[in-house]
C-alpha cells in the first residue's frame, strides 16, 4: 500500500512539471496573422440633370437615387447610366470609371427635341391669349405650343368679353397634346352654380318668375330656392312643403306662388303659406303641373288627374274630372290660353281640350296632324298661336305642333331623340325650348339654333324650364348645370 502511495505522488509531481509545457505549446499551433484586406475601389461619378429628379439606375439596377447624386465604390469599367422620370422617354450613357478619379455627368433634357412635346391649344372662340402657369405666351389661339419639356401645366384662355378659363394638360416626350376650350361670352350669358355662386345646388327641376322678378326654383332635394339678382334664399324656410321635391310653380294673378310636389302643393304669400293640399281633394299627390284661368280658377294637373278649384259660395270648391275627359288619367301640362280655351296634356292620349263654352274634345295623332300623343309643354304666340312641345316615344325624339287657329302644323327643330321640358315665347315671336339636349331658340325653323356646351361653354345640356323677367332676360333651369341667365334678348 505504501508503494502504491509513492507511485502516485511521483505521477503528480511529473504531471505538475510537464502539462504547462504542452499547453505553451499548444497555444503557440493555433495563433496566426491574417494579411491586411485590400483596400475598396473608390471609382465616383456626380450625376446631375435638368430638369432634376430622374430615377438613376446602373447597369439595369435602380440605386435608390435621383438626380443629383452620386455613384461611389466604383471599380473599374465602363458602365451604362439610365435615367428615368415619369412622362420622360428613358435615357441612356455609357461612362468609363477610372479609380481614384472624381467624374460627372450632367444632362440638360431641355435640349433634345425629342424628350420635348407640344401643345395644340384650341377654343370655339378664335384670338385667345394663350397663357401658360400665369405666363404670357405671346401666343393666340389656335396654336401650337412647341418644345415644352413634358410635366403638368394649367392652360389659360383670355379674350374680350368673355369669361377666363383654364384646364390642365398633360405633356409626353414626343407627343402633341391638345386642349380644346369654350370661353363664356359673358355680354350673352352667365351661370350661376356652386362653385361661383351661393347657390345651393346645381339640380334644379323648375322654374318660374313673380311679378317682382324673383325668380325661383325647384329642386330634388332641399324645396325651393330664390334668388332677386343679388342674394339667395328659399330652401329651408318652407316647412310646410310636403316634400323637398319641387315638380312645378305656379304664379297667378295675385303673385300667390304655388309649388306642386311629390306629396301635393301649397301656396305662398310672403308671411302666409297655405296647405298642404294633399288627399282630400287631389286624386293623386304627384303635381306635374298648376295653371289659372281668367276667374282665378286653379287647374291642377297630377298623375290621378286633373282637379280644378273655384270659390263658390264662399268657400273653395274641388272637381276632378274623369277618364271621359282625360283619357290617360293622368296629366302633364296644363295651360290657359287669351281665348278662355283650357290645353291639358297628357302622356298618351296627346291633348285634351275644353272650350270657353266647357265642351270638351280630344286631340291625338291618330285624329290629328300632331307630333305624337306625349304631350309635355304648351306655350302661346303673340299671333295667337298655341304650340305643343312633345316627349320621345321609344327612339322617336319630341319635336313641336302647333295650332293656327284652323289646323296643326309640325316643326322639326329639336336634336334627334331629344324630348320638350318647356316652351317660351317672347314678346318678338321668339320660341325657346327647353329639351334634355340644349336650348332650341327660333322664329321661323329655317333660323333655329341649338344652344349647349359645345357653342356657350355653360353646362346648359339638360334644361328643365324656362322662364322670361320684366327686362326680357331669359332665366333657365338646368339639371346639374345650376341657373343659366341668358342676357342678349334686348
Amino acid at each position: 500500500m505504501k508503494v502504491v502511495l509513492i507511485i502516485m505522488e511521483l505521477i503528480a509531481r511529473i504531471t505538475a512539471v510537464f502539462i504547462p509545457g504542452i499547453i505553451l505549446i499548444s497555444c503557440n499551433q493555433i495563433v496566426s496573422v491574417t494579411p491586411p484586406d485590400a483596400p475598396p475601389p473608390n471609382g465616383f461619378i456626380f450625376i446631375a440633370s435638368y430638369p432634376e429628379g430622374f430615377q438613376i439606375y446602373l447597369n439595369g439596377q435602380e440605386r435608390r437615387r435621383a438626380t443629383p447624386d452620386s455613384l461611389t465604390w466604383l471599380s473599374n469599367g465602363t458602365y451604362m447610366i439610365t435615367l428615368k422620370k415619369n412622362l420622360f422617354r428613358d435615357t441612356s450613357i455609357t461612362v468609363n470609371i477610372v479609380e481614384g478619379q472624381k467624374k460627372s455627368a450632367f444632362i440638360d433634357f431641355s435640349k433634345n427635341p425629342s424628350m420635348l412635346g407640344s401643345i395644340f391649344c384650341d377654343c370655339y372662340q378664335e384670338g385667345a391669349q394663350i397663357i401658360i402657369h400665369d405666363s404670357a405666351t405671346g401666343k393666340l389661339t389656335p396654336d401650337t405650343l412647341k418644345n415644352v419639356i413634358p410635366g403638368y401645366y394649367e392652360i389659360r384662355y383670355k379674350l374680350k368679353n368673355h369669361l377666363d378659363d383654364s384646364l390642365n394638360v398633360v405633356v409626353n416626350s414626343g407627343n402633341l397634346s391638345s386642349l380644346n376650350m369654350i370661353l363664356v361670352d359673358s355680354t350673352l350669358w352667365q351661370d350661376y352654380t356652386t362653385n361661383n355662386s351661393s347657390i345651393r345646388t346645381n339640380y334644379l327641376t323648375c322654374i318660374n318668375i313673380d311679378k317682382s322678378d324673383i325668380i325661383w326654383a325647384g329642386t330634388d332635394s332641399i324645396g325651393v330656392i330664390n334668388f332677386d339678382g343679388h342674394n339667395w334664399g328659399g330652401g329651408y324656410i318652407y316647412p310646410n312643403l310636403p316634400t323637398k321635391n319641387i315638380n312645378c310653380i305656379g304664379v297667378n294673378a295675385g303673385n300667390t306662388l304655388f309649388f306642386g310636389t311629390y306629396g301635393g302643393f301649397v301656396t305662398y304669400n310672403p308671411g302666409a303659406i297655405y296647405g298642404p293640399f294633399g288627399p282630400e281633394v287631389l286624386p293623386s299627390l304627384v303635381i306635374e303641373a298648376i295653371a289659372f284661368d281668367n276667374a282665378g280658377n286653379w287647374y291642377i294637373g297630377t298623375m290621378g288627374g286633373l282637379t280644378e278649384s273655384s270659390i263658390l259660395n264662399g268657400f273653395r270648391n274641388w272637381v276632378t274630372f274623369n277618364s271621359e275627359f282625360i283619357p290617360d288619367n293622368s296629366v302633364t301640362s296644363v295651360f290657359y290660353d287669351t281665348f278662355g280655351n283650357l290645353w291639358v296634356g297628357m302622356p298618351f292620349s296627346g291633348i285634351a281640350k275644353k272650350d270657353n263654352y266647357n265642351n270638351w274634345g280630344i286631340i291625338n295623332n291618330s285624329n290629328n296632324n300632331i307630333i305624337n300623343n306625349y304631350v309635355r309643354a304648351f306655350a302661346e304666340s303673340p299671333s295667337g298661336e298655341i304650340w305643343v312641345g312633345f316627349g320621345k316615344v321609344l327612339l322617336t325624339g319630341g319635336g313641336l305642333s302647333y295650332y293656327n287657329g284652323s289646323a296643326w302644323q309640325n316643326v322639326y327643330v329639336l336634336p334627334p331623340s331629344s324630348q320638350t321640358n318647356e316652351i317660351l315665347i317672347d314678346k318678338n315671336n321668339v320660341k325657346w325650348v327647353a329639351t334634355d339636349q340644349g336650348i332650341v331658340r327660333f322664329t321661323t325653323s329655317s333660323d333655329a339654333v341649338i344652344y349647349n356646351y359645345n357653342n356657350t361653354g355653360i353646362n346648359i345640356n339638360y334644361l328643365t324650364g324656362i322662364a322670361q323677367d320684366s327686362k326680357g332676360n331669359i332665366w333657365i333651369s338646368t339639371y346639374g348645370g345650376g341657373l343659366v341667365e341668358y342676357k342678349g334678348n334686348h
